[in-house]
């Protein structure tokens, strides 16, 4: 062994100092730990503690390995179960969903508002991120996942490369409750809240009051 350790007791409080010893390493690895206490009673009380203090690190480690295990169980199993019918519809069902609003309507990448706009930064993520952060837009991951640029943004959200000024409202009514897709499926799905039963995105431009209204609602319902 290469090295032990020094470990002294100051009343209830442990030092461990490691030094060198020269040693050469012992066969397996092991470890010496020495200790020198500050008193005969310290050292009684320290020996009394030993097997418990062995005991306990003996089921932590029994602990871990068992949540390990089952981690990797979940991990293998999750690869293995195959959907169910009704999930494979269901899957099917909303990325067919998901195409129809990109095919809809369109989209632009970051670089392409840029461009719209005529962004002199260097970052040609920087304009369509500013918007972002400022709630004035938002993106969706493009289910083709070799695609260039992964997050696109609904074209509809846009005119004449300005974000609509009836989006921000919106996404702020639905604050981090809704996750990007679900706010894409939300603006081009019938809504009771409106007249008709009309897509939000059909009435950006109309009447975007409307909208801003009828995402609060379904905002404070999905809240409550």
């Amino acid at each position: 062994m290469n090295q032990a350790t020094l470990a002294t007791l100051h009343g209830d409080m442990l030092t461990v100092h490691p030094y060198r010893d020269g040693g050469a390493r012992r066969p397996g690895g092991s470890r010496t730990f020495v200790i020198e206490a500050a008193s005969e009673a310290a050292s009684r009380t320290l020996l009394a503690s030993l097997p418990l203090l062995d005991r306990l690190l003996s089921e932590k480690i029994a602990a871990v390995r068992q949540r390990r295990m089952e981690e990797m169980v979940d991990f293998m199993a999750a690869r293995m179960v195959a959907p169910s019918a009704a999930e494979t519809e269901m899957a099917q069902r909303l990325a067919s969903r998901r195409a129809r609003v990109l095919n809809e309507f369109g989209y632009f990448t970051a670089q392409q508002l840029a461009e719209m706009n005529k962004s002199q930064a260097s970052n040609r993520s920087a304009l369509a991120d500013n918007w972002r952060k400022r709630r004035q837009v938002f993106a969706v991951p493009h289910p083709d996942k070799t695609a260039r640029e992964r997050d696109v943004f609904p074209a509809f959200q846009f005119e004449n490369g300005k974000p609509v000024k009836a989006i921000q409202p919106v996404l702020e009514a639905f604050g981090d409750r809704k996750a990007p897709w679900k706010l894409a499926l939300w603006f081009t799905s019938s809504n009771g809240w409106l007249a008709g039963s009309a897509r939000p995105v059909d009435l950006l431009e109309r009447d975007p009051q409307a909208v801003i209204e009828a995402a609060r609602r379904d905002a404070e319902e999905s809240a409550a």
